[in-house]
This record gives structure tokens, C-alpha cells and sequence, in this order.
């Protein structure tokens, strides 16, 4: 299992247009368990609604988990989602 924590620090917080991405790149590895948490709430990567009721905001941190055979490039992809879209940064591995 991987693990990746971000900073949101789009002042809009994590919006739909960077949460659309996300999603839509989750997608792409149905045979991955992708997770992401904030304040101990869970929801799957792979649903819009549940990453959207996560209602995050500027300096909130967003817990990303990846699980299964292509994990590794599930999280390398959501990474760069992150990063183009400006919507989070690294804190922790």
C-alpha cells in the first residue's frame, strides 16, 4: 500500500474542476483500491460525490491511499494531477 499526504493550497480549497480530474484518473485504475481521507473520513477516488463531501479547504490536509497491482502508477498519475492543477502540495511520503 502506498500512502501520500498533500497541503490544499488553492485558496478556492479542492474544487471540482481539480476533484473531476482526480476521479477521472482514479478511473483509469479500476483494479486499485484509491482512497482518499481527511479528519479520519474515508471515501473512494473512484466516486465524484465522495471526494466532493470531503469539503476541503485551503491548508486542509488530504490523505491519499493506493492499493493493488498498479499502485504505484495509480499514485504517480494522481500525484501529477495534484501538482498540475496547482490544487495541493507535498508534505509527506
Amino acid at each position: 500500500m502506498l500512502q501520500q499526504t498533500f497541503k490544499i493550497v488553492d485558496e478556492d480549497g479542492f474544487h471540482a474542476g481539480p476533484i473531476n480530474e482526480l476521479v477521472y484518473v482514479a478511473n483509469k485504475y479500476l483494479d486499485c483500491a484509491l482512497f482518499a481521507v481527511h479528519q479520519e473520513r474515508r471515501v473512494t477516488l473512484h466516486s465524484i460525490l465522495g471526494v466532493l463531501s470531503l469539503n476541503l479547504n485551503v491548508n486542509d490536509e488530504l490523505t491519499i491511499t493506493a492499493e493493488g497491482n498498479q499502485e504505484l502508477a495509480a499514485m504517480s498519475a494522481l500525484e501529477e494531477v495534484i501538482n498540475r492543477t496547482k490544487i495541493g502540495r507535498i508534505i509527506q511520503s
